[in-house]
């Protein structure tokens, strides 16, 4: 097994394993294993309201991390995704070895 194929099975076994942290969530219209990372945001969120440079974030109002390949291609901040049928804005979206990982606000009107 080349090293592309165990980061893949480790993706699927070890990162996303249904039975240790993934929930299914629909995101567009399909059914997506997910991790919801809520604690590391709201470290990335504080780190902001301390004027860390952690990460590039803007506030966000949820993490996810999920396999990129389950997800639609055109994640750019700024778009709107369908996240449990919610409209949610993208704020960040990066891919690292074949994971997104994707920070979420709802579309708000005020």
């Amino acid at each position: 097994m080349n090293f592309k194929e165990q980061v893949k099975a480790d993706i699927d076994s070890v990162f996303l394993n249904f039975d240790e942290f993934g929930e299914y969530h629909v995101i567009e219209g399909k059914k997506v294993l997910c991790i919801i990372d809520n604690d590391k945001l709201a470290e990335i969120n504080l780190g902001k309201k301390l004027g860390s440079q952690m990460l590039e974030l803007v506030e966000a109002d949820i993490l996810v991390f999920a396999r990129q390949d389950d997800l639609p291609e055109n994640l750019t901040p700024g778009s709107q995704l369908t996240f449990d049928s919610k409209e949610m804005i993208i704020q960040h979206s990066s891919v690292s070895m074949g994971i997104a990982e994707l920070a979420l606000s709802q579309n708000r009107m005020y």
